[in-house]
């Protein structure tokens, strides 16, 4: 039996444009592209995350001025202070997130043309 029907005896007799070893590598190239693209989301995901937390903290740690606060008159300037540094430093954090955000966008970006053109070259040349 020749190898041509072998294959398509062992895929149901179906004919299919690649062969055995050019899907197992198609197969792997896609897995690896998840991969990559799991690792970029992952990595801008932590970036947030981790912008996100030292804005809280100092959020937090702004407010434990009122502790030691006496008067009325002294909480209202001292929340005054504070609501115009957050919001400050709110805005600022944003555009720290933005950028990010712009970032993992062009690297997902970059594994999609990267996963294109691997799956471009892997088919079937035709004459």
């Amino acid at each position: 039996m020749s190898e041509k029907k072998k294959e398509a005896a062992v895929m149901g007799g179906v004919q299919y444009p690649f062969k055995n070893d050019q899907a197992v590598g198609f197969y792997n190239a896609m897995l690896e592209q998840t991969i990559r693209t799991n690792r970029v989301i992952a990595r801008g995901v932590e970036r947030i995350a981790r912008e996100q937390m030292e804005w809280t903290e100092t959020a937090m740690e702004s407010t434990r001025s009122f502790a030691g606060v006496k008067q009325p008159s002294e909480a209202l300037a001292l929340q005054t202070d504070i609501a115009m540094s957050m919001s400050e430093s709110f805005v600022a954090s944003a555009g720290r997130i933005a950028e990010i955000q712009r970032e993992t966008g062009s690297e997902m970006k970059d594994i999609l043309v990267d996963s294109i053109k691997a799956f471009n070259d892997s088919l079937p040349k035709t004459t």
